[in-house]
């Protein structure tokens, strides 16, 4: 029996609840309706990307990437109910220190390990931050929110999305990131047949960013 349901938090595409499924502690995610698109439009985006998420879920769980289950997939509705994962964010273990150093580095060359193995089955989590990984109470790490999440089999993807965690812990978490990054490459490379060429891309990205910047500071610098 589905017990009352708890709003925890409201993102720009969909709400999610604290709920129960036959008895079981759940999250329950609904994307919701956007009035600034057709109707036509909004419903087939909605439901793709519930229907992709739930695939993505899938997926990685069958590669051995932890991942909440899956309870109930409603296209109609646009919702999907997964599993409660009872832990906390991994940002906000950071920003407490309550680990040690040495800890972290594990975690982290974890984590790397983790994405690797999505990398090599081209499995891309879209949102890659310590926001989107749960560290329970037995330090098992859990992948969760993959709504922007795809399947690419594209080495540019691959590196934008080790762009896109390095660029999330140098804003989260600075000054743990000389240690914290080359713990996630170490476990990455260990996964990914690949990781070389995925690295390699991840510094031309990198490069390309910096010289963006460069130009763009000496566009508006005064003569």
């Amino acid at each position: 029996m589905m017990l009352k349901e708890i709003l925890i938090s409201k993102g720009a595409e969909s709400y999610i609840y604290l709920t129960y499924y036959l008895g079981l502690k759940a999250i329950k995610k609904v994307r919701v309706e956007k009035m600034y698109r057709s109707e036509f439009v909004d419903i087939k985006l909605r439901k793709s990307r519930t229907k992709r998420e739930a695939k993505l879920l899938s997926l990685v769980k069958k590669i051995g990437v932890p991942a909440p289950c899956i309870y109930n997939l409603n296209l109609s509705q646009f919702t999907i109910v997964i599993e409660f994962i009872d832990g906390s964010l991994l940002r906000k273990i950071l920003a407490n220190n309550v680990l040690s150093r040495n800890e972290e580095k594990l975690i982290f060359e974890r984590i790397g390990e983790y994405v690797g193995l999505m990398h090599n089955h081209h499995i891309l989590h879209g949102d890659l931050t310590t926001s989107n990984i749960i560290l329970t109470n037995k330090k098992r790490i859990v992948f969760i929110d993959f709504g922007l999440g795809s399947v690419s089999t594209s080495i540019e993807d691959k590196g934008i999305e080790l762009r896109i965690f390095y660029t999330s812990l140098n804003s989260k978490h600075y000054d743990k990131i000389s240690y914290l990054y080359p713990a996630f490459i170490n476990g990455y490379k260990k996964t990914n047949p690949f990781a070389s060429e995925v690295i390699k891309k991840f510094h031309e990205i990198s490069q390309r960013g910096r010289y963006i910047a460069e130009r763009r500071e000496k566009k508006f610098m005064l003569p």
